[in-house]
């Protein structure tokens, strides 16, 4: 086992650890419930992370991080029309809220 990703942001550790599991990489959280103890143990142990099954995954959810991370950077608030339904989403939205197509 590998601890690949720590975030003290629960959501975006819930996002990378969703992107992995569409991805099928085998992976779980650790520390998930824990922050509720920080000032009892020190801060950077109550940290909940993602960790891979097997190391040899790393390579593979490297590249994904780095892509998610990179989407992230480049959002934009300019709405943008689903080419597939023709739904107006906000530019934040990478899923087309009606159809989920890609955008």
């Amino acid at each position: 086992m590998e601890r690949f990703y720590s975030d003290y942001n629960q959501i975006k550790l819930r996002q990378v650890k969703e992107m992995l599991d569409d991805a099928g990489v085998p992976c779980f959280i650790k520390n998930e419930f824990i922050q509720g103890a920080s000032g009892e143990i020190p801060p950077h142990e109550a940290l909940p992370e993602i960790w891979l099954n097997d190391g040899s995954w790393a390579s593979k959810a490297n590249k994904l991080l780095k892509q998610l991370e990179d989407d992230l950077a480049n959002m934009d608030d300019v709405e943008w029309v689903c080419s597939s339904c023709n739904e107006t989403n906000e530019g934040q939205f990478m899923l087309c809220w009606q159809c989920q197509e890609s955008k």
